[in-house]
């Protein structure tokens, strides 16, 4: 991946991967939204999961350019993984569904670190 003429992902890259989670997550729910499977009280981790990598991509994406350096690539996503790592569940206590969609935004964000990683 390159970033700019620095290697590293860029904010398209992000982009392109956050699409992948779009298309896996809208398999996944098929005819209904994740607010319906919420209202009628139904867990649905493998969906919630995708979703949280699209969240992760996003809040991602919205922090850097296409020509953001490398460098400040590499503390956005360790930024935006802190948060993610550090958040806990609104309201009284966790679920399955809040596990997966954390879940699937860290394992996103390590996806793109491991990327930056494997460039240098």
């Amino acid at each position: 991946m390159e970033a700019n003429g620095t290697t590293g992902p860029s904010r398209a890259n992000v982009l392109l991967a956050r699409a992948e989670a779009v298309r896996e997550w809208s398999l996944l729910l098929g005819d209904t939204t994740s607010c319906a499977l919420a209202k009628d009280g139904r867990s649905h981790p493998a969906a919630k999961f995708q979703e949280g990598k699209v969240a992760a991509l996003s809040e991602l994406s919205r922090r850097i350019d296409d020509d953001t350096d490398a460098g400040t690539v590499t503390a956005e996503v360790i930024a935006v993984t802190t948060r993610w790592t550090e958040q806990t569940m609104p309201g009284a206590r966790p679920n399955q569904d809040w596990a997966a969609y954390r879940a699937g935004g860290i394992h996103a964000l390590t996806e793109i670190a491991t990327a930056l990683e494997t460039t240098r």
